[in-house]
């Protein structure tokens, strides 16, 4: 990533808006134990093979009234 200094000794780090955004997400994300916990028993289950197709899961998704 460029660097650049303005009116300061400090380098600086010029980044898009939404890369920006998505980094500022992800420390939200990070910061949350529970999220983390969920997240982590997620990546588990997928790895052990606990799925759910796409079509089963839309046939149990409870409907709204």
């Amino acid at each position: 990533m460029p660097t650049l200094t303005i009116k300061s000794d400090k380098p600086m780090v010029l980044i898009p808006v939404e890369e920006y955004d998505a980094l500022r997400e992800t420390i939200d994300i990070l910061s949350n134990p529970d999220l983390v916990k969920n997240i982590e028993e997620a990546r588990r289950a997928l790895r052990e093979g606990r799925t759910v197709s796409w079509d089963k899961f839309k046939k149990e998704l409870p409907l709204e009234d």
